[in-house]
C-alpha cells in the first residue's frame, strides 16, 4: 500500500509512494509565485516520473473544442452558459463565444455570496476584455 514520505505541521501526509504499483502523491500547491521552482517541479513529476508526452500543443486542444462545438450548436443553434468569474468557467465561455459569437449566452448568477463588487468586476472582464455576451442575474 501508500506510505507517507513527506509531511509538515500543518498535514501528515504531504508526499506518498507505493513504490510496488510505481505511484506517488504529493501536495502542495507549485502554481503560486511562493512555491520555488514549482513549474520544474510540476515538469520533473509529470514528464519524467508518470512519463507523459509532450507531443501537444494547447491550441490544438481550444481548436478542436471551438470545431466540435460548432458542429454540434450548428449554424442557427444557442447556447447557455453558467460562469462565475474563475478561470474554468472564463476559458469555457471564451472559447464558446469564439465557436459560435453571440449565440452563446452566459449567466451570471449573483446570489448575494459573492464577494464585494465582484459581480461588477466579471461583467465587465468578461465583457470588454473577453467579448463574452453575459448577463447578470
Amino acid at each position: 500500500g501508500f506510505k507517507a514520505v513527506a509531511g509538515t505541521s500543518n498535514a501528515d501526509f504531504v508526499a506518498i509512494e507505493n513504490i510496488s504499483k510505481r505511484r506517488w502523491g504529493l501536495q502542495f500547491h507549485p502554481e503560486v509565485t511562493h512555491s520555488p521552482l514549482g513549474k520544474d517541479i510540476l515538469k520533473n513529476f509529470v514528464v519524467n516520473i508518470s512519463g507523459a508526452k509532450q507531443d501537444w500543443v494547447m491550441s490544438d486542444y481550444a481548436n478542436e473544442f471551438i470545431e466540435e462545438v460548432r458542429a454540434m450548436v450548428g449554424p442557427t443553434g444557442h447556447v447557455i452558459g453558467a460562469v462565475s468569474g474563475g478561470v474554468d468557467s472564463t476559458v469555457a465561455a471564451v472559447l464558446l463565444t469564439k465557436a459560435i459569437g453571440d449565440r452563446f449566452h452566459a449567466v451570471l448568477v449573483d446570489n448575494g455570496c459573492l464577494r464585494k463588487d465582484e459581480s461588477v468586476k466579471v461583467l465587465q472582464r468578461m465583457r470588454e476584455d473577453c467579448g463574452v455576451n453575459l448577463r447578470c442575474a
